[in-house]
């Protein structure tokens, strides 16, 4: 993994986002998707995988993240309650 890596084939310093290196391989990155995810395939570059992963990557503690996750919920419930009302 990361850690076990020298520092010597890192490269020069610089500053690294989340405190992973840019040039650091795809499997060395932390995967964030749920284990339901993993299980299934879902991975960013499906859609469906893409929506989950960047829902996943909110933080409930700042402000603009917690507006986000009402503006998804709206998004992806409106269509639904519309049907509802309008079956009734």
């Amino acid at each position: 993994m990361f850690g076990e890596r020298e520092r010597g084939d890192l490269g020069p310093e610089r500053p690294a986002h989340f405190g992973i290196p840019p040039d650091a391989l795809a499997d060395e990155r932390p995967d964030r998707r749920p284990e339901e995810a993993k299980r299934m395939g879902l991975s960013r570059h499906t859609e469906e995988g893409a929506v989950l992963s960047f829902a996943s990557g909110l933080d409930r503690g700042k402000t603009g993240h917690r507006l986000m996750a009402w503006i998804l919920l709206v998004t992806f419930a409106a269509p639904a309650i519309y049907t509802l009302f309008w079956l009734l």
